[in-house]
């Protein structure tokens, strides 16, 4: 349901409203305080702002502050128009007497009139004309209504109060609600709400605010917007939840809310989820069938239940929930209800066969039908957004009368600005000339600025030439030497093989050949960087898996860890590890780091090949016990040009690119590098990369 501007649920306890009353009585009785007396006692304007600030309907309230006005008739004006707007509320949500309510609605108006000039003067005005448009909205008087929310609009954007012209939009979006402008209504409604935010900090201002929240939602829910729906009944309860330790008073009110914002909530679900939606109206309506509760919202509830149970075929649950609502009717009047309650009695007899009362139903919903056609033609038929835009004409053609007395003071003060434009383009014809000299040596400057642009340029283009020629010829140099160095190697061990030598005959061959394998090392790394330091965005890219790419490394390098009796461990995750990459390049980075650890471990050590499973990523780990890096040159081990080098643990001479190509292979895949490490202890690397959700290629 939509939630008005209604009484709250709960009153003052009857028996604190007696002792107030007789208290009245007989201070009224026992005290010479003339009636005229002005202004009245402090305590006097206190009880009163606390009853019509909290807006505590009822009867006992009501006649207390009747009481207190029949003492007091010359009241402050503050405390009088309290009392005249909370009448004028009573009668017209508690009592459903417009009649009455009309009565205080018109002494708001002639109070306010009576005073202007007044601070405050427009606020109170605006408040006056939007209570008296309400209820002639109630009665279905239309034209009138909006003449006035549009006066109360006019004084509340003259009073500057956001809290006031708030009521405003309210009333706009009930407008457009009623005219199933559901969307439009959605946006007045969180205008409201956001005009409001600076209001004062008291319940009836919080209790508005509250159903503006509701109301949005309820409208987009209207509008076919479930999810923006869902997202203000959250509001609305968060909002609840966040300002109920602020009014320990009204439990009461904050247990019928959510009740209230149950059901509407439900409706959201009625289709997509039956289940919890028959489980959030139930909540509604065991919450507000209790005594002193929104009955009427239990009523509502119940009938949004009902046709929740027809169209789950539930025939049995849908008698009882129709039986219960009669009982409801039985004691509270509404017509949308009954009209509703008749139809789905219609319907429940049809679906039995029961043609007699089938048709009676029928009959009875049609006639409550047509009441509800009428009443919604009357609104139909009332163009708000035109009778707005006329009631603005009106109301600008009134202050260009009001302005035409002005009109020669200001042909006046046209003439002098007529006169003073004369003397500025008098001053710009002068600054035109010296900025025209100006520009001509800005426009000299700019072409030399451009001629060194252009002088830089091709310098620049020179060097990036020259660059690439050195790259060239080192790729060059280096695979040449790599041959005959290689050969060398290769004759060594030929030598070795087929000769007895002594001992030291074999130091001089294992340094010759080590010296082979430093040299080989090095070629390679510099062919690596040579390719490598201008093109790690390797466009040659498509899924592999990281463990066979790990698992292959391990493989190789297992022979050149057994020349320094080590051992090489590799636990691989149990599911393929799909990445995007350069399957050679990433082979060259696990190589890379499984070769350091070799390099830099003690003979018999023991070197950990990890990969680990993450959701989106996977992650390798090369650890060893080898003898870790000092805290000076971490900061440098990543450097293109590094001077962290340092030989490994039998004297291999090191060259210090190869990590530093490792780290530009693993950032080009959007990965990351990083290492732990202690002096003495070991070091570990690792290296991230992120998943694909891809099949791994055969090529």
């Amino acid at each position: 349901m939509i939630v008005t501007f209604s009484p709250l649920m709960q009153s003052l306890r009857s028996i604190i409203a007696a002792v107030l009353i007789v208290c009245v009585a007989a201070l009224a009785n026992s005290c010479a305080y003339n009636k005229k007396q002005t202004p009245p006692p402090s305590y006097f304007v206190g009880i009163v702002d606390s009853i019509t600030q909290k807006y505590n309907f009822s009867d006992s309230s009501y006649h207390f502050l009747e009481s207190l006005f029949a003492v007091y008739p010359a009241a402050d004006l503050t405390s009088r128009f309290n009392f005249y707007g909370y009448s004028c509320a009573y009668y017209h949500k508690f009592k459903n007497d417009n009649t009455k309510a009309m009565v205080y609605a018109d002494s708001l108006l002639m109070l306010v009139r009576d005073h202007q000039g007044i601070k405050d003067y427009e606020r109170l005005d605006a408040i006056a004309n939007i209570s008296k448009g309400d209820i002639l909205f109630s009665i279905k008087e239309y034209n009138d209504a909006y003449q006035y929310y549009y006066l109360g609009k006019v004084a509340a954007e003259k009073s500057l109060d956001p809290c006031t012209y708030s009521e405003y939009s309210y009333r706009l979006g009930m407008v457009m609600y009623k005219k199933n402008s559901f969307a439009d209504a959605a946006v007045f409604f969180k205008q409201s709400f956001g005009e409001s935010s600076g209001c004062k900090e008291q319940f009836s201002n919080f209790y508005r605010r509250q159903e503006l929240l509701n109301n949005t939602a309820l409208s987009y829910k209207k509008s076919g917007q479930d999810d923006s729906a869902l997202i203000y009944y959250d509001k609305a309860l968060k909002y609840i939840d966040d300002n109920e330790k602020n009014y320990a008073d009204k439990h009461g009110f904050f247990e019928v809310a959510r009740g209230v914002i149950y059901g509407n909530t439900a409706q959201v679900y009625a289709n997509k989820n039956p289940g919890k939606a028959e489980a959030l109206y139930k909540e509604s309506i065991d919450i507000n069938s209790k005594a002193g509760n929104d009955i009427n919202d239990a009523l509502i509830t119940q009938v949004h239940l009902a046709r929740l149970y027809y169209e789950k075929h539930n025939m049995p649950q849908l008698f009882i929930i129709l039986q219960s609502i009669k009982n409801g009717l039985d004691t509270i009047k509404n017509e949308n209800v009954s009209t509703q309650w008749a139809e789905m009695m219609w319907r429940y007899y049809d679906d039995k066969k029961d043609v007699a009362n089938s048709y009676a139903w029928l009959k009875q919903y049609n006639n409550f039908k047509d009441t509800e056609d009428v009443d919604n033609k009357k609104l139909d038929e009332t163009d708000v957004s035109g009778q707005m835009k006329d009631l603005e004409a009106e109301y600008q053609v009134n202050l260009l009368k009001k302005d035409n007395k002005l009109s020669q003071a200001y042909l006046l003060v046209a003439a002098i600005l007529f006169v003073m434009a004369g003397i500025i383009l008098l001053f710009i014809l002068l600054s035109w000339r010296k900025s025209k000299k100006h520009i001509k040596e800005l426009t000299s400057l700019n072409n030399r600025v451009n001629k060194q642009k252009e002088q830089l340029e091709n310098t620049l283009g020179e060097l990036e030439n020259r660059n690439n020629e050195k790259d060239r010829i080192l790729g060059i140099v280096a695979h040449d030497l790599r041959n005959p160095i290689a050969a060398i190697s290769s004759l060594i061990s030929i030598l070795e093989d087929e000769h007895e030598y002594n001992e030291d005959q074999r130091q001089i061959f294992e340094l010759m050949q080590n010296a082979c394998e430093n040299s080989i090392e090095l070629i390679n790394e510099i062919l690596e960087f040579a390719v490598n330091d201008t093109n790690v965005e390797d466009t040659v890219v498509h899924p592999v898996d990281l463990n066979l790419i790990a698992g292959n490394c391990v493989k190789m390098l297992r022979f050149k860890a057994a020349e320094k009796n080590q051992k090489l461990q590799l636990s691989l995750s149990g599911t393929p590890e799909i990445i995007k990459a350069n399957p050679a390049k990433m082979w060259r980075v696990i190589n890379n780091l499984i070769t350091n650890a070799v390099k830099f471990s003690p003979s018999g050590a023991t070197i950990q090949v990890t990969t680990s499973h993450f959701d989106d990523s996977v992650q390798v780990s090369v650890k060893d016990k080898g003898i870790g890096i000092p805290d000076e040159i971490k900061s440098k081990i990543f450097d293109t040009h590094t001077e962290a080098k340092r030989e490994g643990t039998q004297g291999e001479k090191p060259f210090g690119i190869g990590l530093s190509i490792c780290k530009q292979i693993v950032e080009s895949r959007k990965g990351k590098i990083w290492f732990e490490s202690a002096v003495g202890k070991g070091t570990v690397f690792y290296i991230t990369l992120p998943k694909v959700n891809e099949k791994v290629t055969t090529d």
